[in-house]
């Protein structure tokens, strides 16, 4: 465990040389209002540490929320979707395919995100009969965002590719779509682009597949990063000379050193694995955190076959990404089970209370094998919940630990954490000055023992819980504790 603690230092003490003392600069006004969560999704954080470590939390599967139920469903629900809360009504964009393997982008909304309906839209004629739920996408690539910038017959988008390369689709309610004439990017991505509105920095961001070879000299997935200060602008990217064409001269090539790579594959993972897609979005309770849910894929007989993960990284600017234990965020389930094979994490999260709902596809069939989803149809929807900032926490080992934080402003009256410490754990908190030096009144023997599972235990000292006299101050916080997992801290304003 000793050795273990060294290597996370080690690691810590790095990152705080490329990266400074865990503080973001460059944020906007609206996110830096708003931006009290202080989450160690940021390895550099964490300054000193002794018998800790940070570790993944999955969240719980629960219900199965869609079936496919629809003869334009009946090969299968297909990998991606996006969720959106809109005053209270959950809305819901998936992908299917039907027995023809025609795919479709279908709609379904929610009141308390478990049971969902499928209304009949009375947009597109499906075999002669306008009563589905179909928006008229027929494309699989993209995500449905809601653009504050764009007027509001455009107030909708889904950036997807085609055979010109990446276009933008547009509608004024989500439902009825159009699409831009010229491409946004003449070079293709097939898999799930996450296009949205950064408003840290003032652009749109886009997350993209891209192609890489390895060593070995195959071809690998990765994840590359465009940002674009408008979505009706196209870039002046396209083919060069050194473009890969993966599916022949007459259609378009594919991403492969155009924009800088994000995230792909490395030596810690297994060989012939890489990165599927990986539904990167700000995190909506403090959108100065970015998360994202990469489904990684392990090869076997053929780049198309195989079976695939969804893990979970974090980020403070969106570029650099950290994935702590890679430990299975949504694992897969038993043998012959409806996620015995692939898992998916969709894009969007709802936040109610002390948690967080995200909805996943699980598949029974591996990744390629559509023989067998001829057989039995396949895809399912699942809900997932999360401790609200529940993705990593800093755990302390059984027979105790002890961490030092970055410089934090103390911006509220009380400090609030998130944290299990289970019946036999207990954690207790220190701020320290600039000279790292025990502040008057908060020391280790002032503060009183944490025993609780909370999203806000207060914190209190022998002089009590008010931070009055700290405020604006910059602090260093110190935890000590053993078996608690802290999630996140803040103070409460």
């Amino acid at each position: 465990m000793e050795k273990a603690s060294q290597l996370f230092v080690s690691r810590v003490a790095t990152m705080l040389a490329v990266t400074g003392a865990g503080i973001l600069p460059g944020l906007a006004g609206a996110v830096e209002a708003r931006a009290t969560r202080h989450l160690f999704l940021d390895p550099a954080f964490v300054q000193q540490a002794t018998n800790v470590s940070l570790h993944v939390n999955p969240p719980q599967q629960r219900e199965i929320v869609i079936r496919p139920d629809k003869p334009w469903e009946q090969l299968m629900i297909s990998f991606y979707l996006t969720v959106r809360d809109e005053e209270g009504k959950l809305r819901m964009w998936y992908i299917c395919r039907d027995k023809a393997n025609r795919p479709n982008v279908a709609y379904a909304e929610s009141r308390d995100g478990i049971h969902w309906t499928k209304p009949n839209l009375g947009i597109v004629d499906y075999d002669g009969s306008k009563e589905n739920n179909l928006v008229g996408l027929t494309s699989l690539e993209g995500v449905v965002f809601r653009d504050p910038n764009a007027p509001a017959q455009e107030r909708y988008a889904y950036v997807t590719h085609l055979s010109v390369g990446m276009i933008r689709f547009h509608s004024p309610d989500g439902l009825h779509w159009q699409r831009d004439k010229t491409p946004l990017l003449r070079l293709g991505a097939d898999t799930q682009n996450v296009t949205f509105w950064d408003e840290r920095l003032g652009k749109y961001v886009l997350y993209l597949r891209g192609w890489q070879r390895g060593a070995d000299q195959k071809l690998y997935r990765k994840v590359v990063r465009a940002e674009m200060p408008s979505l009706t602008t196209p870039l002046d990217i396209g083919p060069s000379q050194k473009s890969l064409y993966l599916w022949g001269k007459e259609k378009v090539p594919v991403i492969g050193n155009e924009f800088p790579t994000v995230f792909a594959a490395d030596e810690s993972d297994p060989p012939n694995s890489d990165v599927y897609n990986l539904s990167a979005q700000p995190y909506p309770p403090d959108p100065r955190w970015y998360v994202g849910f990469p489904s990684m894929f392990q090869r076997e007989q053929r780049m198309s076959d195989g079976r695939l993960e969804v893990q979970f990284t974090g980020s403070r600017d969106g570029i650099t990404w950290h994935r702590y234990d890679r430990r299975a965020y949504a694992p897969l389930g038993l043998a012959d089970s409806e996620s015995a094979n692939m898992t998916f994490m969709g894009t969007g999260m709802v936040v109610r209370g002390d948690e967080i709902w995200q909805y996943g596809t699980g598949f029974h069939s591996r990744h390629g094998d559509k023989a067998a989803r001829e057989k039995r149809t396949d895809g399912v929807i699942y809900r997932y919940v999360q401790r609200v900032d529940g993705f990593v926490s800093l755990d302390f080992d059984d027979a105790g630990g002890r961490c030092v934080t970055a410089p934090v402003k103390v911006d509220g009256p009380r400090l609030l954490l998130n944290v299990d410490t289970g019946a036999l754990g207990q954690l207790r908190v220190v701020l320290l000055d600039g000279d790292g030096k025990a502040i008057s009144g908060f020391a280790a023997d002032d503060c009183k023992v944490l025993r609780t599972n909370s999203t806000r235990a207060e914190v209190s000292w022998t002089g009590g819980s008010d931070l009055a006299t700290l405020k604006g101050r910059d602090v260093r916080l110190t935890f000590t504790g053993s078996r608690a997992k802290l999630y996140s801290f803040r103070f409460e304003r």
